[in-house]
């Protein structure tokens, strides 16, 4: 704790309600006795809390202090100018109660150039400017490597600014498998090494925004403590005791309720926080709460678009990651390998004695992926022979065979690395022919990885080596032979072409409509669940076991999401639609901050918070800006004994209901096209023909086939693309990825005994083939036989996913050109598919697989019958056969939905769409409500 002595005071009482202020302004070292100042002015206290905007994400809601002060005496309080920016901590007080805490800042500071008495403006500062001032970089005490929490991180940057108050954390988005009793900020962590080579010199500043930033979370002060909290947690029921008891001693401990509700039960030496009651002022003009007449009344655009950038750097050389150049990687009994201290090459020796035996790394898992790989390294030879003391120099000029290679370890078999670059299930070694004298360059282009496994590098002993000591007198007296290789400049990368940008890229159109742009950059997230991220992306939030972060919820909710997924759920609560802004004074005795929420239930019907502050204590007036909260007040609410709310009314027959990005494109009997909008809850018009068409879900938009053209259209309806190809074996379906069209088609095999013909299913690119660029039509000639006839295909995530009466199989965008399919087995149907699970029909049942990797999945658990209509998030499953089920996804509870209204209608579909699940019916479409 810093050591600071009083050097001056002064009080005062508010006009109209006679609140005490009082204000301290201590030195550090000071050890004198105080004197008191008298306030002058007609504000002579103002505390403000900087307005930001309203964006909920901002993380630092950074405030300052102007305090004037009478001045007898010329120029008595000229030694608050200073050059040290923390010599002088300047206290307010509010009724006893320790208020706000800052620091004089001497740039700032100003006095009349006159007879006194004159007035003394300070202003003062909470210190989070200056955390922009220090490096963060600290050799000694914080270090350059090792894993460090995000709460120790963010300690050190609050431990600077020395205002020695307590830490009101109550940050509750926490990651799958973390304890909820403890803050998520001491369970997440990130590696310094990597810090460092994605931030060469991060200051303070920089290392708190980047704890707080990717949770959308906010650090301020207020009411004697620094608050932690998401803005979008001012919906939940939980407060820092801090709101409720301002300035009294607080227990240490948790303060929850019993099951009853009945009484208060703390939990000693834990962080305060209550979960007793909302501090939200349910009828704000019943409370003393006067907003002045002046005030302004500004409606909030919504938002077109929300795009989430995260600052990454990918690793340009991961041979240290895999661990070649580690001694502590290689399982070497025989001495075979002499390491550098630079740790950027070793050296093989040959050994007679153990010939043929080969040596390995311990290995680091990766995962199967179609990504090119480029291994280059330099290899140096050295070969030697000499006789009984005789000095021979080393050999010039000779070929010497180095045997090494990479074995992958997966479940079932092991493959080896050829010297092609491609992979073998038979042991083979890569072998090179090296001349001494000279280092040889070698580079393998490897052809992806080809399963989930362990990557081990080994050699195999093929040199030759061996020292013949002499039993007579003479010292230093040997004969033999010595052969090594010394492996350096070794450079692994992966290239993983558009993946890695789409990884640290997030776009959700919301409404295009609009015209609000919401553009976010993360210093850190957690990165995307794609083949080798760990590989590919050099920083990211990890768990205490230093594995990537995937999945977070809020304390007590179902909602699984990824960070960015979670900034988007928070955008799209504050903003998805227009939204009001108050801004004026606040005339008021009560106590509130930006923790407050402030409810008109009587003129407009919604609820507040508190976005900035400008308080003038003198005047019991705060200049505020209030920020709708949306939802809080007037949320969706079904009609008595139902459990979903009607969003708009179908006046057509339905014939076919697709999704296309975060909209529902519905095509009805009597060949129009409309556009379902979960936002602004329209169904617009966008198409209409004379003739039949058919629509199918593609990337990013869809397909429309009509008239024997194909059309890749936007979610508008516009048309971007044309393709007049028509196949005769066209089966039907159709979809657009990579920038080209593919389609379902036909083709056969003829039986040489008989002549009969079998039919079978496979996607095929007419574009290509057409354009005449054979070298790719013939890459993808090896395409997946489908046989039997099609029951159901569909494309949906990045995945396109075929069922015949025979077999079933996926598509993966991520790995599969569009004629490969990993095939799952006879009688499955694949309902709906995302990158960690899949939901499969089969011998009656709808079943739950993980996918552990691209092309592999393990049975979880059954869910229920066989559904008609399937979607799933990373918290629950919905599924309908007769009537629509949620299953969460990790209790397995089910939920069944009552849909009252449509008692009667068939369920034609069942969307996930921003997280709320949506029912289509004959005659509507609906939202769930949870009752929880």
């Amino acid at each position: 704790m810093a050591d600071f002595g009083l050097k001056y005071y002064a009080e005062m009482r508010s006009k109209h309600f006679g609140v005490l202020w009082r204000v301290e302004i201590a030195e550090r070292g000071y050890t004198a006795s105080a004197e008191e100042m008298t306030f002058d002015g007609d504000d002579p206290l103002k505390i403000t809390w900087e307005k930001r905007g309203d964006e909920f994400y901002a993380p630092i809601k950074a405030s300052e202090a102007s305090i004037n002060i009478l001045c007898t005496q010329n120029f008595h309080y000229l030694s608050l100018f200073t050059s040290d920016p923390r010599q002088f901590r300047v206290s307010v007080y509010r009724g006893g109660a320790l208020y706000w805490r800052g620091f004089v800042t001497a740039d700032l500071y100003s006095e009349s150039f006159t007879a006194p008495p004159y007035t003394v403006t300070i202003k003062a500062v909470d210190g989070f400017n200056l955390l922009s001032s220090y490096l963060f970089y600290d050799l000694m005490t914080i270090g350059v490597s090792g894993r460090k929490s995000l709460f120790e991180l963010m300690s050190r940057s609050l431990e600077l600014m020395e205002l020695d108050m307590p830490i009101s954390d109550w940050l509750d988005l926490y990651a799958d498998g973390m304890n909820e009793s403890l803050s998520p900020l001491t369970q997440t962590y990130i590696d310094l090494e990597r810090l460092y080579y994605v931030y060469e010199k991060p200051t303070y500043r920089d290392i708190l925004e980047l704890c707080l930033l990717p949770f959308a979370g906010q650090i301020f002060q207020s009411s004697g403590a620094l608050h932690i909290r998401r803005a979008i947690s001012l919906y939940q029921t939980s407060r820092p005791v801090t709101f409720f008891e301002i300035g009294s001693e607080l227990p240490q401990g948790i303060i929850a309720t019993d099951n009853k509700a009945t009484r208060l039960v703390a939990e000693p030496r834990v962080v305060v926080v209550t979960s007793a009651g909302r501090d939200i002022m349910e009828n704000m003009w019943s409370h003393g709460i006067y907003v002045m007449g002046e005030s302004t009344l500004d409606i909030v655009p919504a938002l077109r678009r929300i795009t989430v950038d995260v600052k990454n750097k990918s690793l340009d050389n991961i041979a240290g990651r895999l661990g070649f150049f580690d001694k502590e990687m290689w399982n070497d009994p025989y001495g075979f390998l002499d390491f550098t201290e630079s740790g950027d090459s070793l050296c093989f020796c040959g050994d007679d004695a153990h010939q043929g035996e080969s040596i390995y790394t311990a290995g680091r898992e990766v995962r199967q992926c179609n990504y090119p790989i480029a291994w280059e390294f330099s290899i140096k030879t050295y070969h030697r022979q000499w006789s009984w003391g005789i000095y021979s120099p080393p050999s010039e000029n000779y070929s010497v065979s180095v045997h090494y290679g990479v074995r992958l370890v997966a479940a079932g078999a092991i493959y080896y690395l050829t010297e092609s670059g491609a992979w073998s299930s038979a042991e083979t070694d890569i072998v090179s022919e090296v001349k001494t004298g000279a280092e040889q360059n070698i580079k393998i282009e490897i052809a992806g990885i080809p399963k989930d496994g362990t990557w081990q590098f080994y050699f195999r002993q093929t040199l030759i080596g061996k020292i013949n000591y002499s039993d007579s007198d003479r010292i230093g007296s040997t004969s033999g032979h010595m052969e090594n290789a010394t492996f350096s400049a070794m450079n692994i990368t992966i290239d993983a072409g558009e993946v890695y940008d789409k990884g640290l890229h997030l776009e959700s159109l919301i409404n295009p409509a609009n015209n609000v742009e919401m553009n976010i950059t993360l210093p850190v997230s957690d990165i995307p669940d794609v083949p080798n991220d760990h590989l590919l992306y050099a920083l990211y939030f990890i768990d205490a076991d230093g594995n990537p972060t995937r999945l977070w919820h809020t304390k007590g909710r179902n909602d699984y999401d990824t960070l960015v997924g979670h900034i988007v759920q928070g955008a799209l609560r504050y903003k998805q639609l227009p939204s009001k802004r108050l801004a004026g004074d606040v005339f008021t005795s009560a106590h509130f901050d930006m923790n407050t929420v402030l409810c008109d239930d009587k003129y407009l019907k919604v609820a507040y918070s508190v976005n900035s502050i400008e308080l003038s204590a003198v005047e019991d007036m705060s200049n505020c800006e209030l920020t709708e909260m949306p939802g809080l007040i007037e949320s969706d609410q079904p009609s008595e004994g139902d459990d979903c709310i009607k969003i708009v009314e179908m006046p057509f027959t339905v014939k076919r209901i697709i999704r296309c990005l975060n909209f529902l494109l519905v095509q009805s009997a009597d060949r129009r096209l409309f556009v379902f909008d979960v936002i602004s809850r329209s169904l617009r018009e966008i198409y209409r023909s004379s003739h039949p068409f058919e629509i199918f879900p593609a990337e990013e938009g869809f397909v429309r086939e009509e008239n024997k053209t194909f059309y890749y259209c936007d979610h508008r309806g516009t048309v971007q693309q044309v393709m007049s190809i028509y196949p005769e074996t066209y089966q039907g379906w159709a979809t657009y990825r990579s920038g080209y069209f593919s389609l379902l088609v036909q083709g056969y095999t003829i039986n040489r005994v008989d002549g009969s013909r079998s039919y079978y299913l496979y996607f095929q690119q007419p574009e290509l083939r057409s354009a005449g660029e054979e070298s790719v039509y013939h890459r993808g000639l090896n395409y997946v036989q489908f046989y039997g006839d099609l029951v159901h295909v569909d494309y949906t995530n990045g995945c396109l996913t075929i069922c015949t009466s025979r077999e079933a199989g996926f598509n993966d965008s991520r790995y599969h050109q569009i004629s490969g399919f990993t095939k799952i087995g006879a009688g499955k149907h694949i309902v709906s598919i995302s990158d960690k699970y899949m939901l499969i029909n089969e011998n009656g049942s709808l079943n739950l697989y993980r996918r552990t990797s691209i092309t592999d999945h393990i049975f979880i658990a059954r869910i229920g019958d066989v559904a008609t209509y399937c979607d799933h998030t990373l918290a629950e499953i919905a599924f309908a056969g007769d009537s629509p089920t949620i299953c969460d996804l990790h209790t397995y509870a089910h939920q069944y939905i009552g849909n009252t209204e449509a008692s009667g209608e068939s369920v034609l579909g069942l969307f996930y769409i921003y997280g709320d699940l949506y029912i289509v019916r004959e005659r509507a479409i609906y939202k769930y409500v949870s009752p929880n």
